[in-house]
């Protein structure tokens, strides 16, 4: 079967040395091995007995052994698929006896060859014209047109990928999304390959003005890939871009955002008052200010909610329902903002994400103002008002990874936030893509989120497992979001298989909060980090201790670093004390973690 023959070569499986022989490579052959041993064992079928369709691998195969050997468990999502090819098993742990679902011997060695292997980059006319016609994702596997094997063979060159567990959703990954960039701006030829490795490489040489043959070259202009033997064109500087991708697969930090619906209306009404006050020096956006003008918007919101979605109160989400509900039936408006809204809270979110800035007017007063960040987004909530969650935005991350597709629900989440539209990602999407890998974190962590995070602990644990402990169905709610900050803000990740697992920033923050006695409430927000951060600053490290002090005297100049106004210094630095993160006149390891994890999240 020649194109079946074809897409292994591609993989980098066999190995054609004349037309009419074909060997298996040395990851082909341990590949091959660990299939045999499977049927042997009676693991999984014998390859005469499967069905027409069916893969033993494929894209989503190598996910979900990705993800579940990253947890250390096999959730229920995937453990079907994965044990009946033989790749998981369960195992009783000989101290608890509790039994586990893992991935075997078998599925490890598969992950391995995977990554031993090295799949071919040769894409000619044909498949060029497949690939630009072809939606970029993330959308339904149904989309992509069926056009003899020219889908497999993209699968093959891992152009493309396909959802847990069962392919539902297809996607471009990173490289296949910057060689569609490269064809879309017009590379092409009549004849022979138009991408393939070398000619990417020799892109690369150009650009690092080392010299390449003379064919070489004119393969590379005809291309309008260089012009004038020495310059990059934009398509050149597009396949630079593929080139780095492909040597360099390695799978980047996962960073997203979430931003509630009320976030972004503090967002917007912090902006609001800038532009009244545009003109009046006396009038400074203070909290009260916020407060007063964020009052009277949720008034004017929700009296507008009553109006015209009242009698489908039933249909809303559980928490939006209750603020209604609480709405309707209270006179006292004030209350039920203070009883609904934590409007500090919100704030230290804004904060967190680099969206507002918090500093201390010439009277000593602490005001807010958006970042040009802040003003980004303001722009783009403007058009349509409503929340980000990192779900919906790891949709689309998910795309840019080696193999990685994301699942149907997080697909279906996009959408509904308008991150993604049917085939690809809407220019909002994009956007927040974009400035989830620009802005500058700075730690939360809100008393549920710190109560989900312990419950999450460093053995992590499921979605599923996590929301069983709540069984009203607002709590639920509350928990999911918690969740969506803890993995915006870079303490875990939930991967595509439904487990959570603490990142290495978590890690380090798991660390620091359990010093935090119990009943302290938020254990960690921007303020406690930059009165944490300003003294590390003017102090000096005790290596040996794991300690850094500073003395009495510098403390005037820690206040000046922190940005921070005294009233607000001396109220952070004593929670932060009773926190365990600072002693008196030093940062203690709980707090030397806190900037250690700060520091990875924004590596």
């Amino acid at each position: 079967n020649d194109t079946t023959l074809q897409e292994l070569q591609v993989q980098g499986i066999v190995t054609l040395p004349t037309p009419t022989t074909a060997h298996l490579t040395y990851a082909g052959n341990l590949l091959a091995g660990v299939l045999d041993e499977a049927i042997q064992k009676g693991l999984t079928k014998p390859v005469a007995e499967w069905k027409e369709g069916y893969r033993w691998l494929g894209s989503e195969v190598i996910a979900m052994l990705d993800a579940a050997i990253t947890a250390e468990k096999v959730p229920e999502t995937t453990w079907p698929a994965l044990h009946e090819r033989g790749l998981a098993e369960e195992e009783k742990d000989p101290d608890t006896k509790v039994v586990k679902k893992v991935v075997n011997q078998a599925g490890q060695a598969v992950l391995e060859c995977y990554f031993m292997l090295e799949p071919e980059l040769a894409i000619n006319k044909e498949l060029a014209e497949y690939i630009k016609k072809a939606p970029e994702g993330p959308t339904e596997a149904i989309h992509l047109p069926v056009e003899g094997n020219q889908k497999e063979l993209l699968e093959a060159m891992r152009l493309i990928a396909y959802s847990i567990p069962n392919g539902e959703v297809v996607t471009f990954t990173g490289l296949g999304q910057a060689v569609k960039r490269v064809l879309n701006m017009g590379v092409t030829r009549e004849d022979g390959d138009i991408i393939t490795a070398s000619i990417l490489e020799n892109v690369a040489r150009v650009a690092d003005d080392e010299e390449i043959s003379p064919e070489a070259l004119i393969v590379l202009e005809e291309l309008n890939l260089v012009i004038n033997g020495e310059t990059l064109t934009p398509a050149g500087e597009a396949a630079l871009d593929a080139w780095r991708i492909y040597k360099d697969q390695v799978e980047q930090p996962l960073r997203t955002i979430a931003l509630s619906e009320p976030e972004v209306e503090l967002l917007l009404t912090i902006e609001r008052l800038h532009e009244k006050y545009a003109n009046d020096p006396h009038r400074l956006v203070d909290l009260n200010e916020i407060h007063r003008e964020l009052v009277e918007r949720q008034i004017a919101k929700f009296e507008k909610i009553a109006a015209e979605y009242g009698r489908y109160m039933d249909t809303m989400p559980k928490r939006k329902s209750r603020i209604l509900k609480a709405f309707l039936e209270t006179k006292d408006k004030m209350r039920w903002f203070e009883d609904n809204f934590n409007l500090r809270e919100m704030l230290y979110a804004l904060e967190a994400f680099n969206l507002i800035s918090e500093s201390v007017s010439q009277n000593g007063h602490t005001i807010f103002e958006l970042t040009p960040f802040g003003k980004e987004v303001a722009e783009d909530q403007k058009q349509a008002t409503r929340q980000i969650s990192s779900t919906g935005l790891k949709t689309l991350m998910h795309a840019n990874e080696l193999f990685l597709a994301p699942n149907i629900e997080w697909v279906k989440q996009a959408r509904d936030e308008k991150l993604l539209g049917e085939f690809e990602a809407s220019q909002s999407g994009r956007f927040y893509e974009d400035l989830a890998g620009r802005i500058e974190r700075l730690p939360l962590m809100t008393a549920l989120m710190a109560d989900i995070f312990k419950k999450i602990g460093s053995k992590g644990t499921s979605v599923d497992e996590l929301l069983k402990s709540y069984t009203d169905p607002l709590h639920k709610e509350e928990a999911r979001w918690a969740l969506e900050q803890l993995e915006a803000f870079g303490w875990v990740e939930v991967l595509a298989d439904g487990n959570i697992v603490e990142t290495p920033a978590g890690e380090l923050m798991d660390m620091a909060i359990s010093a935090v006695p119990s009943g302290f409430g938020a254990p960690l927000n921007p303020t406690i980090y930059r009165v944490i951060k300003a003294i590390s600053q003017v102090g000096t490290l005790y290596v040996k201790e794991r300690k850094i002090r500073m003395l009495p005297k510098n403390l005037k100049t820690a206040i000046k670093y922190s940005g921070l106004s005294e009233e607000a210094f001396e109220k952070a630095y004593v929670a932060a004390r009773e926190a365990h993160y600072l002693g008196k006149n030093s940062v203690n390891e709980a707090g030397l973690h806190i900037l250690e994890a700060v520091e990875q999240l924004n590596q």
